[in-house]
């Protein structure tokens, strides 16, 4: 099987039992959207944990470590 996206493989010609169930108009919007939004590769972090990074526990000691306690005067 190839590595194509399902929507990227050539589609069988139509014969005449298709029925078309969109207008050329559509059709044409559907072509300028998929054009205009094309796949992209996204890249995350991932905490030792296995969590998204910054995990609860990291955000929660930056917290701590960014806190600071006032001494009374």
């Amino acid at each position: 099987m190839d590595d194509l996206p399902h929507h990227d493989r050539a589609s069988p010609p139509p014969d005449d039992t298709t029925t078309a169930l969109a207008s050329e108009e559509d059709i044409a919007d559907a072509d300028d959207i998929l054009f205009c939004h094309p796949p992209r590769v996204v890249t995350r972090w991932l905490c030792g944990c296995g969590e998204d990074y910054p995990c609860f526990d990291v955000r929660f000691a930056r917290l701590v470590k960014a806190a600071r306690v006032r001494t009374a005067r």
